[in-house]
């Protein structure tokens, strides 16, 4: 008997250790958008145990984080890039900095609203279907997982980790599992949450967001990989039974199906981290991760009485390194660009690659071009995928769709102050073997009207071109008062008209920087009192200034707003040579008749620069500056000598009043921008600004005419401040102004919208 007990535990001992060693431990991570972020505590805390993940499964949220890991990034390095900042700017739709393309980017404008439209059918196939522009995410999905997948030949079980992931076939209504195939559109796919991300198609399906029928993907661990031990992570639940008066209700019934958060099997566990984050609270993904360890945590000691196996820390990180060292750096000999519209592929293909030169592009070289390519107007979307062919050298294919034709744009400047100004523009978009915008815009108001034809022609090539002729006309109509809707406003006491013409060629210096060469013809006609005390029954003197212009500028900007910004930068250096005659004539208000006739010719030279320091999670510090050089001689009278002089207007209602004290030749000026963020969307700002002409253009006393004052003899100062809502359409904001030097030094005004004009002639 003694000996048949021995015998007994010595088989025992060897089939039960012979099961330690072939039991396999697979991990479901559901979708939740933001929540989903706390897989990545979850995964951290059971590699710490050291409990073996085999295989992983995932939906939307759970299906990035998953796919991150089956990749072989640890759990460290999966909250490094999540709490980094980029994961949020991927679900956001922003751009990193050296992501755009300035060369494409339009001169801002006051627009809130941009309506693309097709002529064929203006409502039906004009409504956005995404909220987001996916152009990071998709990048991100190919550097991420595209490049691993094509290098393990698309199977998806020759990953670090074996990995499924799900998404919804709307077509049929059903859920579709991927095991092969794509990796970045197979997790893009999983991740298209409707109308928030547009949907991608694979082999002519068009899928999205694979919660719709299955977020919680136990079933699929258990039937694809048959798991001894299933560890599921949950952050997600069931929608509510619709109400009669809620429409969202009756929506998310209609869309999603109910889930079956259970697991299939009784060898495992579920963990549901509760994380009080909502699904586009993309910006507390450290929160989540976090909430995901802690939940985690509590559950290690119920996993290891059921998971025998142990992987340590160090032996996980030596078979990574040997899974990462297989591959190498991705050489692109090939460009395959696809378009129900084929008239852009040529465009497509000859903006990554010159026909003459066939050297591979490098991944970093690809990059740039990319988001080239993306920032073309007339391209709505781009979608990459990538294959390695037996050589190593890598083939990428581009799914192109164009921009609808037309687009609508409506904005302006509505203020408490009599400075409102609405905008409309209408653009028409084309593209084949170049690429064409053709845009008309129109301001009107009383105190500014405008309008504008412009054409942009983009070259495609590696070294892109801009050309851009316009024809601009402008009027200026100040009064001598800073009232408000409440108060009476004085007849206007200065009116000037612009009409200019011309040309710009463009190219860029990389993809941050752009070079413009601009001529323009110009012709300027100013009205203006001299004397305060003036009737309706009294005639203005006239100022006219025709000739031409010659302007070279080199600018970079990479600020996050087109007013009011709080990140970023924007640098510009200009030089202009102005020529032309000028004619005055004096009204009944001038001292004595006169009828002058002058020839003038002069060269600017300015440069500018903003800058932020400081960029905090609730405070912002910024930097702005301009100088400049103007070699500009006299005009007939003050008036019109500063009329067309240079001027230091940095702060945006600065530009709606006729301020003569921050107008020189040559001058220096520098402020701060203090930026407290009380929300991600709502700012407190204050801006003070210094202003120090060289030589300033003034009145002498006693009637003795006009001229240069004395060297920095002059100098003065602006502030603001304002409590700024920058809405999804534009900035509502509250602000105070503070300009020393006028009668009422203090304006206060409620508006909303964007305090930005079209180009001016000369300045």
């Amino acid at each position: 008997m003694k000996i048949n007990a021995s015998l007994f535990f010595f088989i025992t001992s060897l089939l039960l250790g012979q099961w330690v060693n072939a039991q396999r431990v697979g991990v479901v991570l559901s979708g939740g958008g933001a929540t989903g972020l706390a897989h990545v505590g979850v995964l951290m805390a059971l590699e710490e145990a050291e409990i073996p993940i085999d295989y992983v499964t995932g939906t939307s949220a759970g299906a990035l984080v998953g796919a991150m890991y089956s990749c072989g990034y640890s759990p460290a390095e999966i909250k490094a890039y999540i709490v980094g900042g980029e994961y949020e700017k991927m679900a956001s739709g922003e751009l990193l900095p050296e992501q755009r393309f300035l060369l494409r980017e339009d001169f801002p404008d006051a627009s809130v609203i941009n309506f693309p439209f097709a002529k064929d059918s203006i409502f039906k196939k004009s409504l956005p279907t995404n909220f987001i522009t996916p152009a990071y995410m998709d990048y991100e999905m190919l550097r991420l997982f595209g490049v691993v997948g094509a290098q393990v030949g698309e199977d998806f079980d020759r990953l670090f980790v074996p990995y499924r992931c799900v998404a919804s076939d709307i077509t049929k209504k059903e859920s579709v599992v991927f095991r092969s195939g794509k990796l970045n559109a197979a997790v893009r796919a999983s991740m298209t949450y409707p109308f928030y991300v547009n949907p991608i198609s694979i082999d002519g399906v068009l899928y999205f967001d694979g919660g719709l029928y299955n977020n919680f993907p136990a079933d699929v661990m258990y039937n694809e990989f048959h798991a001894d031990y299933i560890i599921g992570s949950n952050v997600s639940w069931n929608t509510a039974p619709p109400t009669e008066d809620d429409l969202l209700s009756h929506l998310r019934n209609m869309l999603l199906t109910p889930t079956n958060f259970n697991l299939p099997c009784e060898s495992g566990i579920l963990i549901n981290p509760k994380a009080p984050i909502g699904t586009f609270d993309f910006d507390k993904s450290e929160e989540a991760i976090q909430i995901g360890y802690i939940s985690a945590q509590k559950y290690i000691d119920s996993i290891r009485t059921f998971v025998f196996r142990r992987i340590s820390i160090d032996s996980l990180a030596q078979k990574r390194k040997e899974f990462q060292s297989k591959w190498v750096p991705v050489q692109i000999n090939e460009i395959n660009a696809s378009s129900p519209n084929g008239d852009v592929v040529g465009f497509v293909n000859r903006s990554f690659r010159n026909d003459s030169i066939s050297e591979a592009l490098t991944m970093d070289v690809f990059t740039k071009r990319y988001f080239r390519v993306y920032a073309t107007p007339q391209i709505k979307y781009l979608y990459p995928t990538i294959e390695i062919k037996k050589d190593s050298l890598a083939v990428v294919k581009l799914a192109v769709s164009k921009q609808k034709p037309f687009a609508l744009h409506i904005g302006g400047h509505f203020s408490s102050r009599p400075v409102n100004t609405a905008y409309f523009g209408l653009s028409y978009l084309d593209v084949s073997e170049a690429a064409l915008k053709l845009k008309a815009e129109s301001y009107f108001g009383k105190f500014y009207g405008s309008a504008k034809l412009e054409a942009e022609f983009d070259i495609p090539a590696v070294f892109p071109v801009r050309v851009s002729p316009f024809f601009t006309l402008n009027r200026w109509d100040y009064f001598r008062s800073f009232s408000t809707f409440f108060e009476d406003v004085k007849p206007s006491f200065l009116v000037q008209n612009e009409l200019y013409y011309g040309a710009r060629f463009s190219i860029p210096v990389g993809n941050k920087l752009r070079t413009d060469v601009e001529f323009r013809g110009f012709q300027l006609e100013d009205q203006y009192y001299q004397i305060l005390n003036f009737t309706s029954a009294d005639t203005a003197d006239f100022t006219s200034f025709d000739g031409q212009t010659a302007i070279f500028r080199l600018q970079q900007r990479t600020l996050n707003r087109k007013q009011w910004a709080s990140e970023g930068h924007f640098y510009e250096v200009q030089f202009r040579y102005v020529q032309g005659r000028e004619q005055s004539v004096s009204g009944t208000t001038a001292d004595e008749f006169y009828d002058i006739r002058k020839l003038h010719r002069w060269i600017s030279l300015s440069a500018e620069a903003q800058t932020f320091t400081i960029n905090a999670e609730r405070f912002k510090l910024g930097i702005h500056g301009k100088g400049v050089f103007n070699s500009q001689s006299l005009f007939a009278n003050y008036t019109a000598s500063v009329l067309t002089t240079t001027e230091f207007s940095p702060l945006p209602d600065s530009k709606t009043f006729f301020l003569a004290e921050y107008r020189a030749p040559q001058y220096v000026g520098m402020g701060v921008n203090l930026i407290f963020s009380i929300t991600s969307s709502i700012d407190f700002r204050v801006d003070p600004y210094l202003f120090q002409p060289f030589r300033q253009i003034v009145r002498f006393e006693n009637g003795a005419g006009f001229g240069y004052d004395d060297l920095f003899k002059q100098g003065t100062y602006m502030a603001a401040a304002s409590l700024i809502y920058h809405s999804p359409i534009g900035p509502i904001r509250l602000t105070s102004n503070y300009f020393p030097n006028q009668e009422k030094p203090l304006s206060l005004q409620v508006s909303f919208g964007y305090v930005l004009f079209n180009q001016r002639a000369l300045r």
